[in-house]
């Protein structure tokens, strides 16, 4: 795949794949929309059905003929056995599908996963079937303008059927409707995704539509001189790769501050963003493939760094701690798997096994000498270190803000107005200092403590939710103008702080360049609203941009702001209101705008990092010659990552696994084997490690009328593994410096180092 370097699709071809797209995919996401929401009965009548059946038990029995299916190599019978191994592949999907569907009862958002996944898939078999021959930019272009079709009429008829009385009535999800809802025996989070489906399903149909006008630009046209090999063509297709996962993670941030309104919203947005994960792997392998980037990596810069840090410790480590109980289990069946081969090859089912006498098949062999050939102290360590971080942001950052916040609305509600907002205004403004806070929950707060205070002082409602968004707006403001100034300036000087931002890679020298613009402009805008909230700021402040101009652009964050607010202050009223058709409507509204604020937020995500790319596009020539947007300390910088890089060298070398005592392999290992268990109760569905719990509860609502309540027991097997791990990692790393002094001081330390630097010599570090 060269990206047909020469050659302009025909606008009728665009329209072609188009229309072919929405013939072919239009079937399984009208049926979606159907089956998941209130436009019709269908949507309470499929869940009502659901409700109440045990889908454990499809999941073991798939999971059972799969392993049956796998040991004896149902996929390589040949002759009259081959049908058998098609049956039960047919099988193994028909078990897992209907225990997904029936898992919607506790996971509503499943049904929109799976049908979305089914749409995307028909159009992936569209692609590799009916217009194989068609050229690549045209069918991209062609499936966005589709997906796009799809998301703006989604929209419209929800905003028609929801919103007005033109489909149906206005506001279908009135008390009745749930009053009915509840009678069919659906939860809250279920009765709320029947009522607001198509609007995620268009969110996730324009999600796929950015995709691929992305993708479309890659394979544009390109003129005779310009470079159009394999290479540049991968480089650039790991680049939209990238940009995916990022999304994913901004969703996982996203999910973090929505959790602190609860009700099951951040499952959602994780599930969303979890199969934009598996989508992103899934085009990885089949769609570039392992050879190709290998390939691509010989001649291009760009995807040797890819590369280099997807075949890193950290990815290893990462891994790792999501895959020990399936390691656990492969090894063991593998060698189950190698005597079913041997007895299948000896009596003709399969052809004769390479492997010999060896205990376990090739693939596994070869997989186990990988495993065997990594940097276990470093990958085991780094896996540590993974779920150290993921369980301090799941838990410190998103519940631990949510019970301080909850805790603090109680305390300073029965205090004088203006002690209340200086008390707030410290808080959030000490929140807004913290990187790891997002900004959501301070807005939340504002409406649930604001505007009932100014309620109580004789203002109307739409009073104080003004009053509440101007504080919240003000405090935005501020934060940003400290973060800037306070924070970001007093380190731009700093090689090891640049160095650490990675000032010079292009992708920071684009942000750079964007927020440089002077006033108001779509990009600079997407990217102070769409980045995450401090590390924006502070940014600016590296970089000493002009505060005045950076206040500017971070204006329209007021059309963030302003739903959360009235989230939190309907959310209050809502609760005040309990058992009531206001109260029912208030919760309504509450969360429309709690999913306005992710869409919103998202959205800007989204737009950031189209004009990042496209910036990086335009600029790509002068960034290979390494003057634009250069950095005044850029080459101090480039040269602190070669120190340390041979600095990281020789710590790894110095702590191998080789001179690591017995004690200390078995605490790795330990420790390794506690974060992903940490990781499986903190995810998984069958454990729930925490209560329930919002920012507009009370703690006296928790078992035991304490915080304590808030911790199941799987919650504090988790907090202990945690704590465990993270022992074991200080151990580590206190036994990896006492080497290090030990080295030192015997002069050891600088043949390493020499040793080192040969390997670092003109590889460009990955930051």
């Amino acid at each position: 795949m060269t990206g047909e370097p020469c050659v302009e699709p025909k606008a009728s071809e665009t329209f072609r794949v188009s229309a072919a797209v929405v013939l072919s995919a239009g079937i399984p996401l009208v049926l979606t929309v159907l089956f998941t929401s209130d436009l019709t009965h269908l949507g309470r009548t499929c869940y009502t059905n659901l409700a109440g059946h045990d889908n454990l038990s499809w999941v073991r029995l798939g999971t059972l003929l799969a392993v049956v299916a796998y040991v004896l190599d149902m996929h390589k019978w040949e002759g009259a056995f081959h049908k058998i191994g098609t049956f039960t592949a047919m099988a193994v999907v028909g078990c897992f599908t209907l225990g997904v569907v029936y898992h919607a009862d506790e996971a509503p958002s499943v049904l929109i996963v799976l049908g979305m996944s089914l749409t995307v898939a028909i159009v992936v078999m569209l692609r590799a079937t009916v217009m194989v021959d068609t050229l690549t930019q045209a069918f991209m272009w062609g499936t966005s303008i589709a997906f796009s079709v799809f998301g703006v009429t989604l929209i419209v008829v929800w905003v028609l059927w929801a919103l007005t009385p033109a489909l149906g009535g206005y506001n279908p999800w009135a008390a009745e409707a749930k009053a009915e809802m509840v009678g069919r025996g659906l939860d809250e989070l279920t009765r709320f995704i029947l009522w607001c489906s198509p609007l995620i399903i268009a969110f996730t149909c324009l999600l796929v539509a950015l995709f691929a006008i992305l993708r479309g630009k890659i394979h544009a046209p390109r003129s005779a001189g310009e470079d159009a090999t394999d290479s540049v063509f991968i480089a650039r297709e790991l680049r939209l790769v990238l940009a995916c996962l990022s999304l994913v993670l901004l969703l996982a941030w996203v999910a973090a501050a929505l959790a602190a309104e609860d009700m099951g919203l951040s499952m959602t947005v994780l599930r969303l963003g979890l199969a934009m994960a598996v989508a992103v792997v899934a085009y990885v392998t089949q769609v570039l493939g392992y050879d190709r980037i290998m390939k691509a990596a010989e001649n291009n810069s760009t995807v040797r760094v890819i590369t280099a840090f997807m075949n890193g410790d950290w990815a290893k480590g990462i891994f790792l701690a999501c895959a020990w109980p399936l390691l656990l289990l492969y090894f063991p069946l593998e060698i189950v798997h190698q005597q079913c081969r041997r007895a299948f090859s000896a009596v003709g089912v399969e052809k004769p096994s390479t492997a010999g006498t060896q205990w376990l098949t090739d693939e596994a062999r070869k997989h186990w000498d990988e495993l065997h050939g990594w940097n276990k102290s470093s990958v085991l360590s780094k896996s540590i270190w993974f779920g150290v971080l993921y369980f301090t942001l799941q838990v410190g950052v998103s519940h631990g803000v949510t019970v301080f916040l909850a805790w603090l609305s109680d305390v300073i509600m029965v205090l004088s107005m203006t002690t209340l907002f200086i008390l707030l205004f410290i808080v959030g403004m000490i929140m807004f200092l913290l990187p790891p806070v997002p900004g959501l929950p301070i807005y939340l707060i504002s409406g649930i403590v604001i505007v009932p205070r100014c309620e109580q002082a004789g203002m109307g409602f739409i009073s104080g939710c003004a009053v509440a968004i101007t504080f919240a707006f003000t405090l935005k403001m501020l934060a940003i103008f400290l973060e800037q100034k306070a924070i970001g300036e007093p380190f731009s000087g700093s090689v090891q702080v640049k160095m650490m931002v990675a000032v010079h890679t292009p992708p920071m020298k684009a942000v750079k360049h964007i927020l440089s613009r002077l006033g108001l402009n779509t990009a600079k805008v997407a990217v102070l609203i769409g980045g995450p909230d401090w590390p924006t700021s502070v940014l600016t402040g590296i970089y000493r941009l002009d505060a005045k101009e950076m206040l500017l652009g971070s204006t329209p964050i007021i059309i963030l702001i302003a739903p959360v607010v009235l989230a939190g202050a309907c959310t209050f009223k809502a609760a005040q209101n309990a058992g009531t058709t206001d109260g029912e409507l208030y919760r309504s509204v509450a969360n429309v705008m709690t999913m306005l604020s992710s869409v919103v937020l998202v959205c800007f995500m989204m737009v950031a990092g189209y004009y990042l790319d496209e910036v990086q596009e335009q600029y790509k020539a002068q960034i290979a010659q390494g003057e634009w947007e250069k950095d005044p300390q850029e080459e101090e910088v480039l040269a602190a990552l070669k120190q340390y890089d041979e600095q990281s060298k020789v710590y790894e070398r110095v702590s191998r696994w080789c001179l690591a005592p017995a004690w200390l392999k078995v605490l790795l290992v330990a420790g390794s084997l506690l974060v992903s268990l940490m990781l499986y109760i903190m995810v998984g569905p069958i454990m729930k490690p925490f209560e329930a719990f919002s920012i507009a509860g009370h703690i006296g609502d928790l078992p035991g009328g304490s915080v304590w309540g808030l911790i199941r027991w799987s919650g504090w097997v988790s907090i202990i593994c945690c704590s465990v791990a993270a022992w074991i990692l200080v151990a580590f790393h206190f036994w990896s410096a006492r080497q290090i002094a030990a080295l030192t001081q015997e002069n050891e330390c600088d043949p390493i180092i020499e040793e080192a630097r040969p390997s670092a010599e003109g590889v460009a570090p990955a930051g």
